[in-house]
Parts: C-alpha cells; sequence; structure tokens
C-alpha cells in the first residue's frame, strides 16, 4: 500500500508538450480502492527558481535542499501542475523508490493550499485529507516508536 510522500520515478513521464521523460513525482495523498493518486512533479532545473528552503508560495513551488531527503540535488517540488492518476502502483511506468518523511510531505500539502488553494477542486481537496492510518504514523514518528 502506498501513502502520501511516496516518491515515484517515471521514465516515460508524458510532459504537457507531448515530449515523454524521466521524472520524479510526490504523492500528495493515500488513495483508497479505486480513488486517484494525486501526484506533483519535482525538478532539479534551477533555471531562476529562488533556492530558499521550503514555501515559496509566490511561485507555487516548494523547495528540498539536496541531500535533506532522498533527492541527491536541490530539488522544487512544482505545486502549478497537479496529476490524478489512475493507477500508479503496480504500473510498470511507476517505480517507488522513496518516501518524504510525514512533516516534509505536510509542509509541502501546507505550501500548495496556501498558494493553489483557489484552484484546487473540491474532489482535489477531499482526496488531501489525512486518513487516520496516516495519523497513527506521525504519532509513531513523533514518539518513535517507543511506548512510555
Amino acid at each position: 500500500m502506498v501513502v502520501r510522500g511516496t516518491i515515484f520515478y517515471n521514465s516515460k513521464f508524458p510532459f504537457k508538450n507531448g515530449e515523454r521523460g524521466k521524472k520524479y513525482l510526490i504523492l500528495l495523498n493515500t488513495p483508497s480502492k479505486g480513488e486517484s493518486y494525486f501526484l506533483v512533479k519535482t525538478t532539479s532545473q534551477r533555471k531562476d527558481k529562488p533556492i530558499t528552503p521550503g514555501c515559496i508560495k509566490k511561485r507555487s513551488l516548494f523547495f528540498i535542499p539536496a541531500r535533506r531527503t532522498f533527492f541527491p540535488e536541490n530539488t522544487w517540488v512544482q505545486l502549478y501542475e497537479l496529476y490524478e492518476e489512475q493507477e500508479a502502483e503496480g504500473d510498470p511506468e511507476f517505480r517507488i523508490v522513496s518516501n518524504l518523511d510525514s512533516k516534509m510531505i505536510d509542509q509541502i500539502i501546507e505550501c500548495l493550499l496556501a498558494s493553489q488553494g483557489d484552484d484546487i477542486s473540491p474532489h482535489q481537496k477531499k482526496l488531501l485529507k489525512v486518513p487516520i492510518g496516516d495519523s497513527l504514523l506521525k504519532l509513531k514518528e513523533y514518539f518513535g516508536g517507543k511506548r512510555p
């Protein structure tokens, strides 16, 4: 079962310009059976992007500095392009490569809502709601799996 924060690698990702290429995507929801996978793309191409860690609301980006997570290079999560896939798990083009911790995925989703909230459909907002299992996982992370 995949959970929000899962990082997928797609070697033949279909870009909006019709090209196909390699791309890392981050899952924003924990899909129930039959529910869409809600994804955002990442890029390591800086071009004119700021390198301020965290949310860059004006640009609808979230910056992850190199080696702070799975990503070996500076990486920008592109919150202005949202993707829904019916089935990513089990699709040979989508390979699970890592997971973000719950704190970082929460920050990315907060940034998404702050920068793109008015443009997100009610259906997509529903997908972003945290399932009870994710809440329990957060508690486990917080307490380090130790019981008092």
